[in-house]
């Protein structure tokens, strides 16, 4: 008996770290590869999140850019992110999350 309240225990533990775990923002997101920008145009990201997106970090980049959320522009925060880069085109690898 009392081995089984330890383990009980015990899952209670791990299933609460696990919970804490996926309720961390930045775990929960998407890498959306290869999105090509063309000069100072903004473009319409879908996300796919299934919910607003809270942020983005550049995975990679093929020039020196500046990428900045264009919030006139964030009107469908639940499936686009709308984005603009400085007046290079570039392609663009992001996770969002």
């Amino acid at each position: 008996h009392h081995g089984t309240d330890t383990v009980a225990r015990s899952l209670q533990e791990v299933e609460a770290a696990f919970d804490g775990l996926v309720e961390v923002p930045l775990l929960n997101g998407r890498l959306l590869k290869d999105l090509e920008f063309k000069g100072s145009t903004t473009l319409r990201v879908s996300h796919g999140l299934g919910r607003a997106f809270n942020g983005y970090i550049v995975v990679s980049t093929n020039e020196k850019v500046v990428l900045k959320i264009v919030d006139s522009e964030n009107l469908d925060p639940l499936n686009y992110i709308p984005l603009q880069t400085n007046t290079y085109d570039a392609t663009i690898s992001l996770w969002v999350f």
